[in-house]
């Protein structure tokens, strides 16, 4: 079978070409038999986390309805607001910081910190700067920067506490008519919070899915498709920086070069294989399972498509378009046969064992 990948739009500020192909797929060889599987994952949380997620949301409400009053005479602590000069910079390059993370005079609060920035600043008092290295978490919105370790400079310039209204039923009639009462309005946040959870716990599934079945796949990977599937990602990713306002299409200029992509590959190499073994299993097991691709609507689906790329000025190839939305297809197609074929268990939140990638047959 003959495959290329390209992605969605093409962005006319990236001098990287927008399509890569690769050559005819080898045949696999299973080291052991996929159907045999079990996957074991760990949940999230339960009701209890949950509840706490959104008693943390409420508390949010309240501040957006409440009232700042600068305070002067302790340091930062847990539910403060705080006026701050923000950068961060990679730790191997402290003098480049990461775009949109150079801030001055930026907004904080320490409820919404996903980088866990204050548990370094508490006690920070105004005019007082602190210095420390973390690392990008792995669910981080930038996938290019997980897992990478920053540099944080961070100064207090004021610093806030939060005078909040009470959550009552007046509250709720007020600011979220929506909801009949604080009752509604919390099993509501109780109940989408849950539902969140689900679909984090079925991602999670997935990604055990493609590490389990590709550990299955015998066959070598071509240097050619490892190739690809890195111009693909790479491309991807710079994309993606741009497309969420995170950085300018100048600001990732310098990354655009054959050096920066094959520094990528060094560095997901292992990633990029486990992904490429998973690309020849989704093809051997559609085969080897008669799993179709459901084409109605495709034509139609290009032509969307076509016309959006038109209308942004951007380059568009109808048939590498179409192969490719058949392979997220054929993809999607297997996942769900797998999830439904394979044993999988979901262990509950505070589970002690430990969830480790289980042999067939177990």
């Amino acid at each position: 079978m003959e495959c290329c990948c390209t992605m969605d739009k093409a962005c006319p500020a990236l001098p990287v070409p927008a399509q890569v192909g690769y050559s005819r797929l080898p045949e696999v060889q299973w080291s052991e038999p996929y159907q045999d599987l079990k996957v074991v994952v760990q949940d999230t949380g339960n009701l209890e986390t949950d509840t706490a997620a959104a008693d943390d949301l409420i508390r949010q409400y309240l501040k957006q309805e409440g009232q700042k009053r600068v305070v002067a005479d302790r340091g930062l602590a847990r539910n403060d607001g705080a006026i701050i000069d923000m950068r961060i910079a990679p730790k191997r390059s402290p003098t480049a910081p990461y775009p949109g993370l150079d801030k001055d005079k930026f907004f904080f609060d320490t409820d919404q910190d996903p980088l866990g920035l204050a548990e370094n600043m508490l006690g920070m008092v105004p005019g007082e700067e602190r210095t420390w290295d973390f690392v990008f978490p792995p669910d981080w919105h930038v996938e290019l920067w997980r897992g990478q370790t920053a540099t944080a400079r961070i100064k207090l310039v004021e610093l806030f506490s939060y005078i909040t209204p009470g959550f009552d039923d007046e509250f709720v009639k007020q600011h979220y008519p929506q909801f009949e009462s604080t009752k509604d309005m919390r099993d509501s946040l109780i109940t989408s919070t849950g539902l969140q959870r689900m679909k984090d716990l079925e991602a999670q599934v997935q990604d055990a899915i493609v590490t389990q079945v590709s550990a299955c796949v015998a066959s070598p990977v071509p240097e050619s498709l490892i190739q690809a599937q890195a111009e693909k990602e790479y491309q991807a990713k710079l994309l993606d920086l741009v497309q969420r306002g995170v950085a300018r299409p100048e600001d990732i200029e310098e990354q655009l070069t054959a050096e920066a992509l094959q520094a990528f590959i060094a560095a997901e190499r292992a990633g990029l294989e486990e992904r490429c073994r998973y690309v020849l299993a989704t093809e051997a097991i559609a085969g080897e399972q008669g799993i179709d691709v459901e084409m109605e609507g495709l034509d139609e689906e290009v032509e969307r498509a076509k016309q959006e790329a038109k209308k942004d000025n951007v380059g568009f190839d109808e048939e590498v378009y179409k192969a490719e939305l058949v392979e997220k297809l054929r993809y999607a197609a297997v996942m769900q046969w797998l999830q439904n074929n394979l044993k999988i268990e979901v262990l509950p939140w505070g589970t002690a064992a430990a969830v480790d990638a289980q042999p067939a047959g177990v």
